[in-house]
């Protein structure tokens, strides 16, 4: 069910973020970076500069809503490298919770917590691979959109083309990046085929997060 989702770079939840080096203790104060993007003169480097601060992050968190096959309604948390929390707030699943740890699994159902090792076939998805340099490589069609305010805080709207890394799905992304921060606020993308028709992300990249194993 957590790999029906969506993330960064418009790809599937397989495709969010992850894989980073430093803080793995659970904890971080979420950190994001200064300096802001260049207003449009090109939009292609600006969003190459927003998915690199983007991938630096110690941790975030993101609400996704998307349409799918089903409703997909969720709050994603993440402290590097490998810890995730996943709450399902509505649509399928709705009132499940994933705690991820490594290679360990946690899950909320019915309102008790069972533990389990990770899927088998690897570890924790790396969930970022649309905004490795390698994914930035199939973007098309960058376009500076104007300006914006994401609640109520300024931004850049920028809108491209892609496909997923795993699948290569096409999709067509609006992207709104902080005008202080140069960090993505807000991402909305249609897809061209799959299962997913539509997803939308607001990040939180300022507030700390903190997983631990449930009790």
């Amino acid at each position: 069910m957590i790999l029906l989702v969506v993330g960064l770079g418009c790809s599937k939840f397989k495709e969010l973020t992850g894989g980073l080096a430093g803080n793995s203790n659970g904890t971080s104060g979420g950190g994001s970076s200064s300096g802001s993007s260049t207003a449009g003169a090109d939009p292609k480097a600006d969003i190459s500069s927003a998915a690199n601060k983007f991938i630096a992050l110690q941790s975030f968190s993101a609400k996704m809503e998307g349409m799918g096959q089903t409703e997909i309604k969720s709050q994603v948390d993440y402290v590097a490298p490998d810890r995730f929390h996943v709450t399902y707030t509505g649509g399928t699943g709705a009132g499940m919770e994933l705690i991820m740890i490594g290679n360990q699994t946690y899950m909320k159902s019915g309102g008790a917590w069972s533990k389990s090792p990770a899927a088998s076939g690897g570890s924790t998805p790396t969930l970022r691979d649309s905004f490795t340099e390698e994914g930035l490589k199939t973007l098309t069609e960058p376009k500076f959109e104007g300006e914006e305010t994401v609640d109520g805080k300024p931004a850049y709207v920028y809108s491209f083309k892609n496909k997923t890394p795993k699948g290569e799905y096409g999709f067509n992304c609006k992207m709104w990046v902080g005008k202080q921060s140069g960090l993505p606020m807000k991402i909305y993308a249609t897809y061209d085929n799959g299962m997913l028709k539509n997803m939308t992300v607001i990040y939180d990249t300022e507030s700390p997060v903190t997983i631990e194993p449930p009790v």
